[in-house]
């Protein structure tokens, strides 16, 4: 390759990459030349030493481990061409090994907690363990002391379970992968063991047999969770939590003030602060004042965070929740700023809404297990004038309505709303168990059906576009 370009390359990576860049390079450099390099440059002369350089692609390979995909313009080439390059490429070829890529990964999503915690629990000399420590410094001294190998995991998948069970995860992930998928599997929301089925396996024999490369594994069976394939949740804090909480609606002749909804209110505070998120409350906001708050939200930072919720809770009308001064502020003005805010791109948006969708009442038929003493207590509707809005819904967003459209949804005027108190109830009951939030919010819906309101039925309805599985952590 040309030294020239390379020389260009080192000029833009920072230490903290070169380091990266050493411990990606530890199975294919011998170790006591590794030692020695203090930047890319020295590396790379280390890989040309070892002819490593030839097929043009280990270096392009590294940069895109690390995230460096702007450079490889430097090589005339791009994350695509690369990728392309990569699947194609001999399998006698040297690169950067899976094992390598799995430990640099979970080292990617490690926080500086759970960096804490696992110092506090490797059994390494605490001189290693000092505040400078990161974590592949920790991996390095665990395999200095053959406490971590491709074939020696457990003590690392331990200490990684005590503290985040989604990174615990990724080593379950890529023994299953590289061991023919005989090891059960834990997925991150569960405790159930799973694993390749019969036919699944047969086939992995026959290409591993023929050749073939393992990653190109792929059947209509196949249902192994992976890392990809989930949320990362382990930003701390998690993200913000807006709660609007509208009671006071004097200033509407129309309106009653909404008693029972501080409950809400503060359950919806104690359980997602009990998820890392930071919360912020804001009660009693006119139509203006809560499109104004929604904008301040999408013009903040989200960067080191993973995630945004907003729990609206108030009046509303179809596709519409009400200001305390009677004003209706469409529900797409409050989802599109945050869809729209660039630092929260890829990262799920969650918005609870506890508001009618209309005036009419569902109605339910008695079932045959259904109590003949049923009563009814102290419910209200928090409805309005129904009138027709459209709810777009962008990318990685939800949205938990309390009921369908057209319908009203019934709060208790001591206890809370039925769909908000069923929310918080369940996600307190499965996020501990490591539930997704669909299978949450499938669970809120069942619960909710079931109960009978002032003569009529409530059925709440999530709409999501979430591209990946969302498990939110719960102490």
């Amino acid at each position: 390759m040309d030294l020239k370009k390379l020389h260009e390359i080192d000029e833009d990576l920072t230490s903290s990459e070169v380091a990266q860049l050493k411990f990606l390079c530890m199975d294919i450099i011998p170790k006591k030349r590794l030692e020695t390099v203090t930047d890319a440059k020295e590396l790379f002369l280390r890989l040309e030493e070892q002819a490593l350089l030839d097929d043009g692609l280990l270096v392009p390979e590294l940069l895109i481990t690390i995230g460096r995909f702007k450079l490889l313009g430097i090589l005339n080439m791009s994350k695509e061409d690369v990728e392309r390059k990569l699947l194609q490429r001999d399998m006698s070829s040297i690169g950067v090994s899976a094992y390598r890529k799995m430990l640099f990964r979970i080292s990617e999503d490690m926080t500086e907690e759970n960096l804490r915690a696992v110092k506090f629990l490797v059994e390494l000399p605490r001189s290693k363990l000092g505040p400078s420590a990161t974590f592949l410094d920790v991996m390095i001294e665990m395999e200095k002391l053959q406490k971590l190998g491709e074939d020696n995991l457990d003590e690392l998948y331990n200490v990684l379970d005590k503290c985040d069970k989604q990174l615990a995860c990724r080593i379950e992930e890529y023994r299953a992968r590289e061991q023919g998928g005989r090891l059960p599997l834990r997925e991150v929301f569960g405790s159930a063991q799973v694993s390749l089925p019969a036919e699944s396996m047969q086939r992995y024999q026959m290409e591993t047999g023929n050749g073939w490369r393992r990653d190109s594994l792929i059947t209509d069976s196949d249902t192994e969770p992976r890392p990809e394939e989930y949320y990362n949740m382990t930003q701390r804090p998690l993200g913000y939590c807006l709660i609007v909480n509208n009671y006071n609606f004097k200033e509407s002749s129309s309106l009653k003030n909404r008693t029972g909804t501080h409950k809400d209110r503060d359950d919806l505070s104690r359980v997602f602060r009990r998820m890392h998120f930071e919360v912020v409350i804001q009660d009693d906001l006119t139509g203006s004042d809560m499109k104004e708050m929604i904008k301040e939200f999408a013009k903040k930072d989200h960067t080191r965070m993973g995630a945004f919720v907003c729990c609206v809770l108030s009046h509303g009308e179809k596709g519409t929740v009400l200001g305390v001064d009677g004003k209706g502020v469409e529900i797409r003005e409050l989802t599109m700023p945050i869809a729209e805010c660039q630092t929260l791109a890829s990262k799920p948006k969650l918005f609870f809404i506890q508001a009618c969708q209309g005036s009419v009442g569902q109605t339910g038929v008695w079932t045959a297990d259904s109590p003949e003493n049923a009563t009814e207590e102290e419910y209200e509707a928090d409805a309005y004038n129904p009138a027709y809005r459209f709810i777009p819904i962008e990318a990685d967003m939800l949205i938990g309505m309390a009921t369908v459209e057209h319908y009203q949804s019934f709060r208790h005027t001591r206890e809370g709303s039925i769909y908000i108190q069923e929310l918080c109830n369940q996600l307190e009951n499965l996020c501990p168990r490591r539930e997704d939030i669909l299978s949450i919010l499938t669970k809120v819906n069942h619960e909710v059906s079931l109960k009978w309101l002032m003569g009529r039925k409530q059925m709440p309805e999530p709409r999501y576009t979430l591209t990946k599985k969302l498990v939110l952590p719960m102490d």
